[in-house]
């Protein structure tokens, strides 16, 4: 009997509680503001490829999206370089608007909630219905802000992320990267540091040739990332438009100048001031216009680079196949060689057909380890490497140690290492100072006395094969 009158309690007691919760359930789906009330809080209710244009109306000023080709883009104003991605976001996120929750069935005051001066989003249909939000404060927490139905009193919260897109303005619609081109486009390119100018470098039939303060061929491996650096910066932040003082950017006597120029552009100084050590950005501005922004500490590396990484390391460097003869001068007696690399139809080169002459001998032969001893004194010729920048330096009516003719495909090109001193040379070329120097005797590979040494090998070489 125990069990029966147990089993019957507990009958009776699921019973009580299954009815308790459909009580529980009726109450909560007719009380405001429940998930089944929340369907009916659909402030816009359309699929963005349905939408014609998105119009927002805030204190940075009136902003109309329309579909262009494939893309979003910004119809009104006209002037700016928008984000066509960040437009998207915004389209999307205005199509489907949903409020979290209803604050007020009819507010008389909107001043409360910022909606006596809103900001306004029209959202257009390609139906031609269309539906305007109007946008007020931000909810006290934060997490949301107020708005509501043009011409209606009920307030709704919708999430501070959906708010956020439909309040955006010129400095979110705006696209961050600062160009619109590819390191193609330069002509030319420089850096002013401190007031002072580093260098200036210019193209030519693609190639990049630094000249000033010296002349020569720029160092791919350090000027090719300075190029791509500027064409792919970005600004982290718009800091301020037209400021009343920009000593407070550093910006009145910049620290750094890059000066640019394309054919679309013309003359461009990007210029750059104070440093933000909180967040490794720096301030920056164009010369000429009034908008300060911040950049990214670690875009431009190469700004405190010395002169010497810039340049091309070697006093002069050119391709053998360009090469038809070069006469030496050194210790005294000249040297003649004539060069006739082989390339096939295709441009390849094979080395085993090869002709050089040395004073009128065959010096295309190998020796005992395969290799040509003709090619390794070429390789040492174009190996001098820069070892000084001296931008004083005069070797005006100084004889030269040294003095390499080469007659080009395209041209000739005269070669001189003239001494400075016991420890250097200068290097001249085609009569005119490189400003930089060289030292005599250099313990690099490829240095003078490298050369020295594979012309001594070379000759033996020659002297060898004529016996």
């Amino acid at each position: 009997m125990k069990f029966y009158r147990n089993a019957i309690i507990l009958v009776v007691i699921v019973a009580l509680l299954a009815g308790a919760y459909v009580l529980v359930r009726n109450i909560k789906a007719n009380q405001p503001g429940t998930s089944e009330t929340k369907q009916y809080d659909k402030l816009t209710d359309y699929i963005s490829t349905d939408i014609e244009s998105v119009t927002l109306k805030n204190k940075s000023g009136t902003f109309v999206i329309v579909k262009k080709d494939e893309d979003w883009a910004l119809s009104e104003p006209a002037d700016i370089r928008y984000d066509s991605s960040v437009l998207s976001s915004i389209v999307i996120n205005s199509a489907s608007i949903v409020a979290d929750k209803v604050i007020e069935e009819d507010a008389q005051d909107l001043s409360i909630y910022g909606l006596d001066d809103p900001a306004i989003v029209t959202v257009k249909s390609k139906d031609g219905t269309s539906v305007t939000l109007e946008i007020g404060n931000q909810t006290p927490t934060g997490g949301g802000y107020y708005t509501k139905l043009q011409g209606k009193n009920k307030v709704y919260m919708i999430s501070k992320y959906t708010g956020d897109k439909l309040l955006s303005g010129k400095n979110e619609i705006r696209t961050k990267q600062l160009f619109d081109m590819t390191t193609d486009d330069i002509m030319k390119f420089g850096l002013n540091r401190k007031g002072e100018n580093v260098f200036i470098s210019e193209k030519s039939e693609d190639k990049w040739n630094m000249v000033t303060p010296i002349k020569g061929s720029m160092n791919d491996s350090s000027f090719i990332p300075m190029l791509e650096a500027l064409v792919n910066a970005r600004a982290t932040e718009f800091v301020e438009e037209n400021p009343d003082d920009l000593s407070v950017y550093g910006l009145d006597k910049p620290a750094y100048e890059l000066i640019f120029s394309t054919e679309a552009t013309g003359e461009v100084k990007l210029q750059m001031g104070f440093e933000r050590r909180e967040d490794y950005t720096i301030y920056a501005k164009f010369d000429g216009e009034d908008e300060v922004f911040a950049i990214d500490t670690n875009t431009f590396t190469f700004l405190d680079k010395p002169l010497k990484e810039i340049v091309n390391i070697f006093a002069y460097i050119v391709n053998i196949q360009d090469v038809e003869k070069i006469d030496l001068t050194m210790d005294g007696k000249t040297t003649h060689m004539e060069l006739d690399v082989y390339l096939d139809e295709e441009g390849n080169m094979d080395s085993d057909k090869d002709k050089f002459y040395v004073n009128g001998i065959d010096a295309s032969g190998k020796d005992e380890n395969g290799k040509q001893p003709f090619r390794k004194f070429y390789q040492a010729l174009i190996g001098v490497c820069i070892d000084e920048i001296d931008l004083e330096g005069d070797p005006a009516g100084k004889q030269a140690d040294i003095t390499i003719e080469y007659t080009l495909k395209d041209g000739k090109m005269k070669v001189e290492y003239i001494p400075k001193d016991e420890h250097f040379y200068y290097v001249v070329r085609n009569g005119e100072y490189a400003g930089v120097l060289v030292k005599q005797r250099n313990k690099v590979e490829f240095g003078i006395e490298g050369m020295k040494q594979a012309y001594d090998t070379m000759m033996e070489f020659l002297a060898d094969q004529q016996k």
